[in-house]
This record gives C-alpha cells, structure tokens and sequence, in this order.
C-alpha cells in the first residue's frame, strides 16, 4: 500500500472514529461552552454595566457634594463679615470653574439659577448670564428647566440627556448629570459623566474577558477534545464488544435453538429465564409461557428432591458429577426420561442440558423383553425335555398298573362265582379282614376308581409330552380353537378346581381352523386361565371359556371371562406392557400378558381386554380363519370394542 494511501486510510479511521463518538460525550461539552458564554454576556456583563454605572452615578453624587461643599465655605464666610455675597460669590464661581477631574482632567461643574439663567459653564461661555429656560438637546429635552424641577422636588438628582462631549461642540453623546440645589444663593450645581465613558470601560473589559474566555474555550476545547477523542476509542471498542457479543449472542442462540437436546436456564431462586425450541416441540409449551415459571413446574414431585439436590452439590463444589437421570413433565402431564448435565452459570442461575430418552429406555425394555423370552424359551425347552423324560419314564410303570388292573378285573370276574359259592354252602365269609360281602359291592368300583385314576394320569403325561414337544416357533398348522381351549383347561384343571365351583365351557361346534402353533397358542389360554383363577376372591365366583365364530369378519374368538377383582382403567391401559405387574409382591413378573399379545398378534390376531373394578374381566382372543367353508353361523361375540376395552392387534 503506498504511503499516500495509508495517510487516507489514517485520516478516514479518525474521521471514522470521531463519527463514532456518541452525542452523550459531545452534548456537555457543547451545553459547557453555550453555559459559559450565556453566564459570561447574559450576566457577568449586564451587572459589570450596572456596577460600573452605579459607580459613576456615587462618583459624581460625591464630586457635586465636593463642589456644593466649596459654594457652602464661602457662604459662610459671608455670614462671618469675611468677604461680601458679591466678593464670595465670585470667588467660588472661579474655584469651580477651574476645577477639574477624569482621566485627561476634562470633567467640569456647571452652575445655573432657579430661573434658571446661566451662571458658569467652562466649555460653554456664550451661554453664561443668558437665559437657558428654552434651551433644549438634540432629542428636544428642556434639560436646563428638567434641572431646576429635580433641584426644586427633591433638592438633588439625576438627569439624563443629550450633550457635547467635553470640549468637543461637534459630538454630542449621552450625558447623565448629578444637580443638587445651593438654596442660600438660588444656585443649582452639577456635574456628570459620560455613557460613552461607561461604555468604552465595558468595552474594555468584555475585550479582556474576550480574551479570557477564548483562552478558557481553548483549553475547554482541547480538554474537550481530548475526552471526546478517548470517549470515541472507548464507544468505539464499545461498540465493537457489543458487535462481538451480539454476534456471539446470535451464534450461541442459534447453537441453541437448534440443538437436539433440551436446553433450559434458570436462576439460583429456581425460575426459568430460557428454553430452547427443542424442549418447546418436546413438552408442548410456549416460549413465552415457560420464562418466570418454578423449574419444578416441569419436575415430577417425586424427582424433585433429587434434582435439587444435585443443585447444592454443584453449588458448594463438592463434586464434579454433574450427570443426572431424571424425568420431565410436558404440558399434557407426561412424564419424559431424560439423560441431564447441570451446570452453573459465571454470574448466576443454572444451566440444563437434557436428552430424551424415551425411545433408549424402550429400546432397553424391549431388549430386556428380548432377553427374557430367550430365557423363558431355553426354560422352556429344557422343562420340555424334564417332560419328556419324566412322561417316559411314567408312562411304563403307569401302562404296567393299567394291565394289572385288567388281570385283576378278569380274576375278580372269574373268582367271584366260587366265592359266591362257598358263601351259599358255608355261610359267612372274611377275606383280608373284610367281610366278603361288602367286597363284593365295593371291589367292582374300586376297579373302576383305580383304572379310571390310571388312565387320567396317562392323559396327563400325553398331554404333558404334547405341550412340551420341540417344534418351531414359525409352524404353522391347521389348528381348532376347541381342541386348544379343551387341551389348555386340561392342564390346568386341577387349579380350576381348587379356586371355583362354577367353571362353565361353552364351545361352538364346526369351528373354522386357524394357521398357527398349537403348544403356543395353548399356552396363551392356559396364561389366562391361571390370571382368571388368581383374580377370583373365592370359590362362588366363576369362570367361563366360551368360542364362536363371526361370519361378518370370517374370524374365530376364544373368550376367558372371570368375575374376580377386574382392572382400573390405569392399570388396563397397561395390561400387555413387559414387566408390568400387579401382582410382584406374589412373584409375578409382568411378562405373561405382554407374551400372550406378542404370539396372538404373531398368529394374525388381537387379544382385547373388557374390566371394570369388583366387575370381573373378559379377555376375547381373535383370528382370521383360514377355512370357512365348513363352517356353521353362530352365534359370536361382536367385533366392536366396548368402552374400557384395549386391544393387542395385528401390525
């Protein structure tokens, strides 16, 4: 850059620079110097006028004192028989005439009678013995006659009016005049002083305090200068910082606003002066509706005592674990899981940063749901082969008592009439201690008792090998929804029996077959069955499994429906979530219902729940069946969701 361009530059910087300086810097220094020169013209000068006026008014009162005092001697020399009125007046009219004052010694008295004729004026010789009573001035003033009315009304006074300046007949300028009456000679005596005097003496001073405040407005103005020079590098740099924190405000707003996570600030008295846009979209609130609210408006209570908690860690210092897992409400009531790190701010207040964890927490449930059916299905898988051994090995001793019960029935059958018999010939007969006769009734149906007990339990290990039997989870087959009801209520009928009197089994005959796995669908009914009985308060409650079909929809039900306790509808609302429970004081779990919902809606279907508290609950599996041409109308459950009814449905 040449040097012709830098000095520009330079020059263009200060100019720069001075533009930036603010009115508030140039504003006293102006109102400093207008005050000045207000103080200085408006009201130094006027009363420095009046001053020196009024000193001239009291010098020439005292000088017209002086010269009545020189008329006054000589009277009274007349009155000693010292000289005569004529020799005294004479005498003192000389005295007066040559006496003089002022800076060139040109200031003179005067004296004229009452008439008033002219008796002595230096400068003015051709009017002396005349009479001056039509003498006037340049503005038409009887001055000569003004003289003897201030003389007469008040002994002395002051006269202004228009005169030759001194000697000078042709300038005539402003006089003001002392007179003061002589009254044992009928004289009038006077002197005055010119304005123009008064005003060269004023003029004089104003050129000195010209002076003065023009070297006082310099050094104001080069002080001034100087501060508003450093005023405008200060506004200057100011401005810049402010430039910079606007901008960095901006940057870090936008940082903000556009953020993923929820950032929220609040002061050390607990309200929040700031949310971003992103917790704004999460929790349903306004900007506006959130600043000056209590940061406990949007903390559950119960998380409250935690949140703040960690505040007066942070604030004392004892640690530097600013994480915490807490929980937020939006505005419809929601509590949100959310991941934060607090901070405090330089100054004052806190910072909240959070991140929504709702979608992690159910991705973990969802894990852990995972992670349980795989071990509930490795459970499963080895209880199936305990079974299966266990079948095994009871289904021969078993099969071995049933074909020994048959070999007794044959001896019984055979041996019974030669026991008849000899009761005929010899009359009273004890086999074992027990009277023949009461064997003879009872036996046969102790056989009955023993191969009927017999032939349940092998039911039972077939069914218990059935259910346990390995198949993949994917199989599907034509299945009736009777045959699973019947094997379900099969397996746990011995509880049934133990919780009600009134169980009640209402299939509908020619149902249509539904694809899917059998020993899974099994074991949904046999999970609602058990939650039916837990839900009864006692035997006289009853328990019904009913199944239909519904041609309008081409789709089979099966309906468990219990009069127990029933569900609140908080807790319906969440019957099928994992590991919700009621009942985990007794060692539940909460995984039954949310697997049962998961296999029905693998098979296609919905599982819906129907409860009302102390009213009991209807639970209603549905499925799309596979074959309807054999099947007959009947009656069926509506597929209409009822008030207070969920539902598991196919996705």
């Amino acid at each position: 850059m040449s040097m012709r361009a830098a000095l520009k530059k330079r020059a263009w910087l200060k100019i720069r620079r001075i533009q930036a300086a603010p009115t508030k810097i140039f504003l006293p220094v102006l109102a400093a110097v207008v005050l000045l020169a207000l103080t200085l013209f408006w009201l130094v000068l006027p009363r420095v006028e009046d001053h020196l006026m009024e000193r001239k008014r009291e010098m020439i009162r005292t000088l017209t004192e002086v010269a009545w005092n020189t008329a006054r001697h000589f009277a009274d020399q007349v009155d000693d028989g010292g000289l005569t009125l004529s020799e005294a007046q004479q005498q003192a009219i000389s005295q007066l005439r040559d006496l003089r004052y002022g800076p060139d010694g040109k200031d003179y008295f005067w004296i004229n009678d009452m008439h008033p004729h002219m008796i002595m004026h230096p400068y003015r010789p051709d009017l002396e013995g005349q009479d001056v009573t039509g003498f006037t001035d340049p503005t038409g003033k009887h001055l000569f006659t003004t003289f003897v009315d201030t003389a007469r009304r008040q002994g002395a006074g002051f006269v202004d009016y228009q005169w030759q300046w001194q000697d000078n007949a042709n300038k005539i300028v402003t006089k003001i005049s002392y007179v003061k009456a002589f009254v044992p000679w009928g004289w009038i005596i006077g002197t005055g002083v010119y304005v123009e005097d008064v005003r060269d003496q004023i003029g004089a001073i104003v050129h000195r305090m010209a002076l003065i405040f023009a070297a006082i407005l310099m050094i104001v103005a080069l002080l001034a200068g100087y501060v508003v020079w450093q005023g405008a590098g200060v506004e200057s740099r100011r401005r810049l910082m402010e430039n910079s924190l606007r901008q960095s405000e901006a940057k870090y707003r936008l940082l903000a606003e556009t953020a993923r996570e929820i950032i929220v600030m609040f002061d050390n008295e607990g309200h929040i002066s700031y949310a971003n846009h992103s917790w704004q979209a999460i929790s349903g609130y306004g900007g506006a509706e959130l600043v000056g609210q209590p940061i406990g408006a949007i903390l559950p209570t119960e998380r409250q005592e935690a949140f703040f908690g960690k505040l007066a860690t942070i604030a004392e210092g004892d640690g530097h674990d600013y994480f915490l897992e807490t929980e937020l409400c939006n505005s419809r009531g929601e509590h949100l899981p959310v991941e934060a790190t607090l901070a405090q701010m330089p100054g004052s207040g806190y910072l909240m940063m959070a991140r929504d964890v709702t979608e992690k927490k159910k991705a973990q449930r969802q894990a852990k749901l995972q992670q349980e059916q795989l071990f509930q299905a490795a459970k499963m898988a080895s209880l199936g082969t305990l079974v299966s051994g266990v079948a095994h090995e009871i289904n021969n001793p078993i099969t071995s008592v049933l074909l020994n019960i048959q070999v007794f029935e044959k001896f019984w059958q055979g041996s019974r009439p030669i026991l008849d018999d000899h009761c005929v010939d010899g009359g009273h007969l004890c086999i074992g201690g027990m009277e023949y006769a009461w064997l003879r009734e009872r036996l046969p149906q102790l056989l009955v008792h023993a191969r009927e007990g017999v032939t349940r339990v092998k039911q039972i290990v077939g069914d218990l090998k059935d259910f346990a039997g390995q198949r993949a989870s994917d199989a599907r087959d034509a299945i009736d929804l009777n045959a699973v009801a019947q094997k379900a209520i099969a397996l746990v009928e011995h509880m049934i029996k133990k919780t009600t009197d009134s169980f009640q089994v209402g299939l509908a005959p020619g149902l249509p077959t539904i694809a899917g796995n059998r020993q899974r669908l099994e074991q949904v009914v046999m999970n609602l069955l058990v939650n039916a009985c837990q839900a009864l308060s006692g035997k006289p409650a009853g328990i019904s499994v009913t199944t239909g079909f519904c041609p309008e929809e081409g789709s089979v039900w099966l309906e468990v429906r219990d009069t127990g306790a029933g569900m609140s509808p908080a807790v319906l609302e969440r019957i099928t979530d994992p590991f919700f429970t009621t009942k985990r004081d007794s060692g539940g779990i909460g995984l039954g219902l949310s697997i049962s919902d998961t296999i029905v809606r693998d098979h296609g279907g919905r599982l819906t729940f129907v409860s009302h508290d102390g009213q009991g609950t209807t639970v209603t599996m549905t499925f799309r069946s596979t074959d309807v041409r054999s099947a007959r109308p009947c009656s069926g459950k509506s597929s209409a969701l009822a008030p207070g009814v969920i539902s598991g449905k196919a996705e």
